[in-house]
C-alpha cells in the first residue's frame, strides 16, 4: 500500500492515548445506545449523515470527545471533514468561512459542521475540484506560519518514524531541559526505546502501554539504568567508593564497591565473558552463568560456585601487578596481600582452576563487541547536583571521540580500585534538568561542551481541545506563560503537563482544584511572593469585578492593630487569597483577557 494510505486519515493529536480509555468507553456507549435502537430508527440515522451527527453529539459521556469527530467521517467523508480537533474547525470557519467569534461560540458542534461543509463547496467551486483544509497552500490561509511548521513537524515525526528510527544516530549524550510540567521525563521512555530497540518503537509508538512495558523489561535486564542527582550524591555513588562491611570476628573491613555508571558499563552477564560449556583443562565445565555466580560442573559431577566479584578482584589485582596468576596457584595471594577481604578457603582450595579462569577474564575483557553494546544511563535532575564532583575525570571520558572503541579512546586509573577504566561507546547518557531550578546559563561549562542539548517547551496547542466552562485551557496557558516570560523569563514558564488531566465540564470545578493545589503555590515560588506581579500573570489588574480577582487587598487594619493616634504608623500592603474567584467561571475567562 501507498505510504499516504498507511500514516492515515489523521493525527488525533497526543492527547488522544492519554484519553483513550474515555475514547473506548464512548465508542462501547454509542454502540450500545445503537444496538438498542429498533431497525427502523438504526436505519434511518446510518442512512442520514446530519440524522447521525446529532444522535452522536447527543451520546452521553464526560469531557470532550474526538470520537464525536472522527466516527461521523468514518461514515459520511462527503460531508464531515477528518478533523479532529475542534480548535481547527474554529480556525477554518474564522479564516476562511468568515465567521466572527461570538457567532462560533453560539453554534452546535452540527451547525459548525454544516457551515464547514459549505465552506469546502465554495473552495472546490474556486479551485475547480476537490479540496482538503490540510493541503499546504490552504492550511497556510488559516494555520499561521508557526503553527504550520510546528504541525508540520509533528506529521513528519508521526509519518517518518518507522523508517528514520534506526537510521538516525541518537548523540551518546544528550540533556532535554524546560519548565516543569513539560514532560521531560515522560520522553525519556521514547528516546531510551529508540537507541535499544528502535525496531519496536517504531512499529508501536502510538501504544503507550506496550512501549513502558517494554521499557520496563530494558531495565530488568539491566540495559538501562536511572539515577536522580541531587546536593549530597557523589563520585562514591556514581563511580565506585570504599564500603564498609563487618567480619564474623567483628572486625571491620573495607572494600572497594561499584557506582552505578561504571557498574552499567562493566561487560554484562548475559554477553558471556566465559560462555556455558567452555572447558578447562582441569576437567571443569561451565554449566552457568549469573550476575552474581559462575557456575562449573567439576570433574566428579557436583557443582562449583564461584563469585564474579572474587573472580574480578583477583583479575584486578593481577592488572595491577599486586599479583600474578603464578601466584594464585602457588596460594601465595594472601603474602601478596595481607589485607585482602577474599575468602581463603576459596582461593587456595582450588588454584587448579581459579588461575585459569582469571587469565581467561583478563584475556577476553577488551573484546571490541562489548564496548558497542548499547545501554542507557538515564539521570533525571542533572542539574540538582555537583557535576564536577559527581563525574570527576568521568568528564572528559565520556566524549564520543574517548570512549572505549572510539579512534581516540581514552581510559584513566580509578583512585579506589587503582584499575584502567574507559566509557563503551555504546553508553547512552540521557539526562533531564528542570530549568525552573536552576538557569541552562549556570551549567558548569565543560558539560555543556560535552552534551547535546533539547530544549522541552510547553506546548498550548495540545490542550485547545478542552473547555472548561467557557475557558479554552490552550489560550489560558498561552497567556500565563506569555506573562510570565514578559515579568521573570522563559524558563519559569507553566508546563502543558499540568493540565493534561483536565476534561471539558461546565463548572470550573477541575480547575479550583488544579490552581489551589498547583498553579498559585508554584507561582507563589515562582515570584517570591511578589503579589503585584502574580496579579498581573492573572490579569486581575483588568478585572472590573473584585470578585473574580485571585488576590485581593486586605483592609486597611493598621487601627485596630496599633490604635488611633497621631502618629503615622508605616505598614506593608497586605494581600490575601480571594478564594470565591476560584469558584468563579469569569474569573478564570478573564485570565485570557
Amino acid at each position: 500500500m501507498a505510504d499516504d494510505i498507511l500514516r492515515g486519515l489523521g493525527s488525533a493529536g497526543p492527547g488522544f492515548m492519554n484519553h483513550k480509555p474515555r475514547e473506548l468507553r464512548f465508542l462501547i456507549k454509542s454502540m450500545i445506545g445503537l444496538k438498542a435502537m429498533s431497525a427502523s430508527e438504526r436505519d434511518s440515522i446510518l442512512g442520514d449523515p446530519w440524522a447521525f451527527a446529532e444522535w452522536i453529539n447527543g451520546v452521553p459521556d464526560e469531557g470532550y470527545r474526538q470520537l464525536r469527530h472522527i466516527l461521523p467521517h468514518l461514515m459520511f467523508p462527503d460531508e464531515f471533514e477528518r478533523i479532529a480537533s475542534p480548535g481547527h474547525v474554529r480556525k477554518i470557519l474564522s479564516e476562511l468561512g468568515g465567521v466572527d467569534r461570538q457567532a462560533l461560540r453560539r453554534m452546535s458542534k452540527v451547525e459548525q459542521d454544516r457551515e464547514l461543509l459549505t465552506v469546502r463547496h465554495n473552495l472546490e467551486r474556486e479551485r475547480g475540484g476537490p479540496i482538503d483544509f490540510y493541503q499546504q497552500e490552504i492550511k497556510e490561509k488559516w494555520l499561521k506560519e508557526q503553527e504550520i511548521e510546528e504541525s508540520a513537524a509533528s506529521e513528519a515525526l508521526a509519518a517518518d518514524a518507522p523508517a528514520s528510527a534506526s537510521k538516525v544516530a541518537a548523540p551518546l549524550n544528550q540533556i532535554l531541559y524546560g519548565p516543569p510540567g513539560t514532560g521531560k521525563t515522560y520522553r525519556v521512555v521514547d528516546r531510551a526505546l529508540a537507541i535499544l530497540d528502535p525496531e519496536f518503537a517504531a512499529k508501536r509508538e502510538s501504544d503507550r502501554d506496550a512501549l513502558k512495558e517494554r521499557f520496563d523489561d530494558l531495565v530488568t535486564e539491566g540495559l538501562i539504568r536511572f539515577v536522580t542527582f541531587h546536593q549530597s550524591f557523589s563520585y562514591e555513588e556514581f563511580v565506585e567508593g570504599l564500603r564498609a562491611e563487618t567480619t564474623p570476628d567483628g572486625a571491620i573491613r573495607y572494600h572497594v564497591q561499584d557506582g552505578i555508571f561504571k557498574a552499567l558499563c562493566q561487560p554484562s552477564a548475559d554477553q558471556a565473558r566465559i560462555p556455558v560449556g567452555e572447558r578447562f583443562s582441569s576437567g571443569y565445565v561451565v554449566t552457568r552463568s549469573t550476575p552474581e555466580i559462575l557456575w562449573l560442573e567439576k570433574p566428579n559431577g557436583s557443582s562449583l560456585p564461584l563469585p564474579w566479584e572474587l573472580l574480578d578482584e583477583l583479575a584486578g589485582l593481577v592488572r595491577q601487578g599486586r599479583i600474578s596468576i603464578a601466584d594464585i596457584r602457588d596460594k601465595l595471594v594472601f603474602d601478596r596481600v595481607p589485607d585482602s577481604r577474599l575468602e581463603k578457603f576459596l582461593v587456595n582450595g582450588y588454584n587448579n582452576i581459579i588461575p585459569l579462569i582469571v587469565e581467561r577474564l583478563i584475556a577476553s575483557e577488551a573484546r571490541p563487541e562489548d564496548h558497542e553494546r548499547k545501554k542507557v544511563l538515564i539521570i533525571d535532575e542533572i542539574n540538582r547536583g555537583n557535576i564536577s564532583k559527581i563525574l570527576g575525570e568521568l568528564i572528559t571520558l565520556i566524549e564520543p571521540s574517548k570512549r572505549l572503541g572510539a579512534d581516540e579512546a581514552l581510559t584513566t586509573m580509578l583512585p579506589y580500585s587503582k584499575t584502567p577504566f574507559g566509557v563503551p561507546v555504546g553508553v547512552h547518557i540521557i539526562g533531564t534538568m528542570n530549568t525552573a531550578d536552576r538557569s541552562l546559563a549556570s551549567i558548569d561549562m565543560a558539560l555543556r561542551r560535552r552534551f547535546v542539548f533539547e530544549e522541552i517547551e510547553p506546548q498550548p496547542e495540545t490542550l485547545d481541545e478542552i473547555e472548561l466552562a467557557g475557558v479554552n485551557i490552550g489560550a489560558l496557558l498561552s497567556v500565563m506563560n506569555a506573562r510570565i516570560e514578559a515579568l521573570l523569563d522563559r524558563e519559569h514558564r507553566l508546563g502543558h503537563a499540568y493540565f493534561l488531566h483536565l476534561e471539558a465540564a461546565d463548572d470550573v470545578g477541575q480547575l479550583k482544584q488544579l490552581f489551589s493545589r498547583r498553579i498559585l503555590p508554584l507561582l507563589k515560588e515562582y515570584f517570591f511572593d511578589d503579589w503585584q506581579r502574580i496579579r498581573l500573570v492573572l490579569n486581575d489588574h483588568r478585572k472590573v469585578d473584585p470578585a473574580d480577582r485571585f488576590i485581593v487587598e486586605s483592609a486597611d487594619g493598621s487601627v485596630s492593630l496599633f490604635g488611633a493616634g497621631e502618629i503615622s504608623v508605616p505598614t506593608n500592603k497586605v494581600w490575601r487569597l480571594n478564594a470565591e474567584a476560584l469558584n468563579r467561571p469569569s474569573a478564570y475567562q478573564q485570565i485570557i483577557g
